[in-house]
């Protein structure tokens, strides 16, 4: 009888519940590798080729840190309630609940890491936080289920990975741990969950290094800088953006005494100044329009037919034309910013944080206390993408949207756009009617629509614009013809002739034509250009600006005498201010100037890709992130008194 209470110890160490656990897990840890190589096999062109075994290995070692991570933080209650010490989790309704657990958490974990595959390609990042800031939009519904049409293969292949979890569940057999003394039982389970408990707080922190807290998504980049998103999964991503504290660098590399000289967002006002004198200013912020659609800008790409953008490309020959013109963030929101309070963002969009809610004297607000009557014109529905909470933060008196122009213009198929609002030709109709209302001198500013996902034109267009070689162009050249529209309309009024024109991209499009813009350079590389009709500007500038440059430019043009406080520099009489673009982009800076490209982490440099990384580079990119994080710190983002 003694022998027989000593339990069944045969097979007591390959039938228990810890390897019950350790399969089912595996089941869903397959599930992230296919996930995973359907990530890559899909956005490689973003990613770029695996360099050899050498970078096949890293990539390899890194998958493994973040999926594990991943793997963990998902399954961290089903763990848990798998290796209590108890009998009870042998009875059937309590494997029930465990089941249900598994497969909720775990499902959802399938489609975070699915909507990556397809979302990586229109914001080179993965899911966050930071996208349920748009969840109150009315077209989400809509727009979700254009895009599981649009993305069949993906949708199926998460719903045979959701099938592959039940099956995995039910053909892996529960084993209990057969130990009938229970105070052996006790004793056994009680250790080996103390065991389990502390290797998944080690997996769930990425590494054993007790002095670490976990590892950060920006430790990727060491691994592989063009290939840190494949490496970071979800649900790591969008549970590390719920810190707050990560939100940006809070960096303090210099002193007082040392950092203004370095850089400084406090632009003071040379009174010989090159400026044009008080002039109207419209400003065309223009959805998904990268360098790549312009034959003006890119000859050698478009030999064979005339590019999507020949209105605006008649425009560049004509005005003052910057060449080697960069995005600072990208996405839609990051623009606003950027453009027009000269603000970058960086780890998070800064339109959707607290910080935003601060002291400003942005563009907008600067003018109208100059005597401009200020507007912004967006034709999505009623403060879409938050838009309109945005620029009013930044001084824009008046804002237009599609329940204005529904108020004014006939509502049909030829105006509407079924996802996102009104269509831009009779848009910037609209917007035309309304600046003729406004009084001199006005800024009056647009965001495009059309030209964003999932490309529609109108009926009547379809077989007017050309086709292109993506289907985001033929969307393009529907916007290109729009704005040749609305000069048609505007070029006779009295006010056009003494406008100081500005246009540029919100970011580059998700879908690509140059093979260049697959590159993280190419990938941030956009149209900016300002048109004066009398001909006041002209020329091509081959030096390095970004959108944080608009705001100083224009201010600087149009004879603004106060000081201010932007990002970026004024490109006609800041000479002594460094020609550079930079932007976050696969968890790394970019840092772009005439003569380097480099690759940062904030603390050092991880690839340089042009020229050499000098002292004053990797200092002047220190020296503006220590700004950054200081003006946000304190809210504050004026020059100070």
């Amino acid at each position: 009888m003694e022998k027989k209470t000593t339990n069944h110890p045969k097979g007591i160490f390959w039938k228990n519940d810890v390897t019950t656990l350790i399969l089912r897990l595996l089941v869903a840890y397959l599930c992230l590798i296919i996930l995973q190589t359907a990530f890559y096999m899909i956005d490689k062109p973003y990613l770029g080729h695996i360099d050899g075994f050498a970078e096949a290995w890293n990539i390899a070692k890194g998958s493994f840190v973040y999926n594990i991570m991943s793997l963990l933080w998902t399954n961290c209650l089903f763990i848990l309630l798998s290796i209590l010490p108890f009998r009870i989790r042998e009875k059937r309704w309590y494997q029930g609940i465990l089941y249900a657990i598994f497969l909720i958490t775990n499902t959802a974990m399938i489609v975070l890491n699915g909507s990556d595959v397809v979302y990586f390609a229109h914001t080179m990042k993965r899911v966050t936080l930071e996208e349920t800031h748009f969840t109150s939009n009315s077209n989400n519904i809509p727009l979700l289920i254009d895009f599981l049409q649009r993305n069949l293969p993906i949708a199926i292949i998460c719903v045979a990975l959701i099938a592959l979890l039940i099956y995995g569940w039910h053909y892996i057999k529960y084993q209990p741990t057969k130990i009938e003394n229970n105070k052996r039982y006790y004793l056994i389970n009680s250790i080996t969950a103390a065991i389990v408990i502390l290797l998944s707080i080690c997996g769930m922190r990425g590494t054993f290094n007790p002095s670490k807290p976990w590892v950060k998504m920006s430790e990727a980049a060491s691994y592989s800088p063009e290939k840190s998103w494949l490496m970071i999964s979800n649900p790591y991503c969008f549970l590390r953006s719920l810190d707050k504290d990560l939100e940006y660098d809070k960096i303090s590399v210099f002193n007082d005494e040392e950092l203004d000289p370095i850089y400084t967002p406090e632009h003071s006002i040379d009174s010989s100044r090159f400026n044009l004198g008080q002039r109207n200013i419209v400003v065309f912020v223009l959805e998904s329009f990268s360098k790549e659609h312009s034959k003006f800008l890119n000859p050698d790409l478009y030999k064979y037919d005339s590019g999507c953008t020949p209105f605006l490309d008649s425009l560049m020959q004509e005005g003052y034309t910057f060449t080697n013109a960069y995005a600072n963030g990208l996405k839609s929101i990051e623009s606003v910013p950027a453009i027009f309070a000269s603000i970058p963002s960086f780890k998070t969009s800064f339109a959707t944080m607290p910080e935003l809610f601060g002291d400003f004297e942005a563009m907008p607000e600067i003018l109208a206390k100059q005597g401009y009557q200020t507007a912004f014109f967006s034709g999505g529905e009623h403060n879409s993408m938050g838009f309109e909470d945005i620029t009013q933060q930044f001084g824009v008196q008046q804002c237009y949207c599609r329940n204005d122009f529904e108020a004014a213009y006939p509502v049909n198929d030829s105006t509407i756009e079924p996802f996102w609002g009104v269509y831009d030709m009779p848009f910037f109709q609209f917007m035309a009617d309304e600046i003729d209302k406004m009084n001199e001198p006005f800024f009056a500013s647009v965001f495009s629509l059309t030209s964003h996902h999932p490309y529609r034109v109108p009926p009547d267009y379809y077989d007017i614009v050309p086709r292109g070689h993506t289907p985001e162009q033929r969307v393009v050249a529907y916007t290109d013809l729009s704005i040749r529209m609305f000069f048609d309309r505007v070029k006779h009024e009295p006010w056009f002739n003494n406008t100081l024109f500005v246009f540029v991209a919100d970011h580059v499009s998700p879908i690509c034509y140059d093979p260049q813009s697959y590159t993280m350079q190419g990938h941030t590389s956009i149209i900016e250009f300002l048109y004066t009709p009398d001909g006041a500007l002209r020329g091509l500038d081959n030096t390095i600006v970004q959108q944080l440059d608009i705001m100083p430019t224009v201010l600087g043009l149009v004879g603004n005498k106060e000081p201010y406080f932007a990002f970026g520099r004024d490109v006609f009489n800041e000479p002594e201010r460094h020609p550079v673009a930079f932007n976050f982009i696969n968890q790394v800076y970019q840092y772009i100037s005439d003569s380097t490209i480099f690759y940062s982490d904030a603390d050092k440099v991880l690839k340089t890709v042009k020229g050499e990384a000098q002292q004053k580079d990797e200092d002047f990119l220190k020296a503006m992130l220590q700004q950054y994080a200081e003006s946000l710190g304190q809210h504050n983002y004026k020059v100070k008194e």
